[in-house]
């Protein structure tokens, strides 16, 4: 079975749509080609399949080294060169050109592809955690808050980014409204650690939450909302 995830796809403007995320491939080494090999019985050594692929590893190589094609019914591999040539005669320079393989697979492999069985599995979560808050007054870690002054956010994907009018940096109390910090006092947003100026906040036990659409090389439809678990104390 290939198993796969779905994820919101950040590419269309419809907030429903998903994209497949491929999980928990198998990986095979040539060693455990070679051991597959032995198990089908081809009458061969287990140092005889392995001197045919190295021979075949290295004929591929020199093939593609000559400028050459190789067509197989595993792939079809084919070389190409990119960059401008500013006249019709200009010579190659490895400045500016850069020659390419092309790889396209073969009938056996776009055979076998049809024949996959696809498995959808739960999404592990991997969005924005706090693993820790730290009072740069006092050095204490996940107890307290010093208002006025700097405290230090530790964790993954805690980058504040988005235009969603929601994203922020939140102190909520035990009862009340939650408060939510000025990004211009956040002097260091960076997705494994935020240093920002706890607000004046009144004396009672607050909950860090952050409320970002930051994932790592894109932004999402919608922000992401962790609240930290561990109540902290200003006194």
């Amino acid at each position: 079975m290939l198993e796969y995830t779905l994820e919101a796809n950040e590419l269309t403007d419809n907030p429903n749509d998903s994209r497949a995320q491929v999980v928990n491939v198998s990986s095979y080494s040539q060693a455990d080609l070679v051991d597959r090999i032995m198990k089908i019985g081809a009458g061969l050594t287990r140092s005889d399949i392995i001197s045919v692929l190295e021979a075949e590893k290295q004929v591929v190589a020199d093939v593609v080294a000559e400028g050459g094609a190789v067509t197989t019914e595993l792939f079809n591999a084919f070389p190409s060169i990119s960059g401008v040539f500013d006249t019709p005669d200009a010579p190659f320079d490895p400045a500016k050109h850069k020659v390419h393989i092309k790889l396209h697979p073969g009938m056996a492999l776009r055979s076998a592809v049809a024949q996959v069985k696809t498995k959808r599995v739960a999404a592990v979560v991997t969005g924005t955690v706090i693993t820790a808050v730290t009072d740069l007054k006092t050095g204490a870690i996940n107890e307290t808050l010093t208002p006025g002054r700097d405290m230090k956010v530790s964790g993954v994907k805690l980058k504040i980014a988005g235009t969603d009018p929601a994203v922020g940096l939140y102190f909520v109390p035990d009862s009340g409204d939650a408060v939510k910090a000025d990004i211009s006092d956040v002097v260091v947003n960076n997705p494994s650690e935020l240093i920002a100026l706890t607000p004046a906040l009144p004396a009672g036990t607050y909950r860090v939450r952050i409320v970002t659409q930051y994932a790592s090389s894109r932004l999402l439809k919608v922000p992401h909302t962790f609240t930290f678990d561990k109540g902290l104390t200003v006194t």
